[in-house]
């Protein structure tokens, strides 16, 4: 019996991974119908920087592309290499990159360029305050407030299994924001983690007749947090 449900439970798992990742090869379509994504993600929990570019067909939504040869993409000084589970390309780097241009080669020799920025570093303070699970719980960031196109996400993840929850504010202007007390309420009791990150969207500089875009994500490293009843 725990075998099956231990099936059961990895079916929509590896269901969710599979369509996910489904991809064509560039080759099997119009290379003016390719949507190009492209990401720079600061991790301050590794102290490592990745260039990411994703290809899909058509839209933001369309399926994955491998890109086929010649087709290239890179950034930094290096191309970018393929990773299959995911179906992006990537490239890490030590610390923070300020900026990185990658730069796209379809199979026509079409070169796309865009250059993309770091967005604002954002941390906890030095000290957080304990949960209280009947109040809401205002953390403040240290950083610059909520800028144009970005958002400011914040996970808690309670001592129990699948209880995280997310929080997120995109207020101009913003220098905290309020986690509400009806998703704190179903977090466990206990010692808790918790981390944040400042996310910006840009209009892409270069792309095909179906367009892409930009976005770049400032990740801080995760700490711990006490919840109470």
């Amino acid at each position: 019996m725990n075998n099956i449900k231990h099936a059961l439970f990895l079916l929509p798992l590896l269901s969710m991974i599979f369509f996910s990742c489904v991809r064509e090869p560039s080759d099997s379509v119009s290379q003016d119908s390719i949507y190009g994504e492209y990401r720079l993600v600061y991790e301050a929990g590794e102290d490592k920087s990745y260039a990411r570019a994703e290809f899909h067909f058509g839209s933001a939504l369309g399926t994955k592309l491998e890109l086929s040869d010649p087709a290239t993409v890179s950034a930094g000084g290096g191309e970018l290499s393929w990773k299959p589970l995911l179906a992006y390309y990537e490239k890490d780097f030590a610390g923070v990159e300020e900026e990185l241009t990658f730069t796209y080669t379809d199979i026509d020799g079409n070169t796309f360029s865009n250059t993309v920025s770091q967005t604002d570093p954002i941390a906890f303070p030095a000290s957080l305050d304990p949960i209280e699970k009947g109040a809401a719980y205002t953390l403040s960031w240290v950083g610059n407030p909520v800028g144009p196109s970005e958002t400011i996400t914040v996970t808690v993840n309670g001592p129990n299994e699948g209880d995280a929850k997310i929080f997120t504010t995109t207020d101009p202007g913003a220098t905290s924001i309020i986690l509400g007390v009806d998703k704190l309420g179903d977090l466990g009791l206990g010692t808790g983690r918790i981390v944040m990150e400042r996310r910006k969207d840009a209009p892409i500089q270069e792309g095909t007749s179906k367009g892409g875009a930009i976005w770049v994500r400032y990740v801080t490293a995760t700490e711990e947090i006490q919840i109470n009843e």
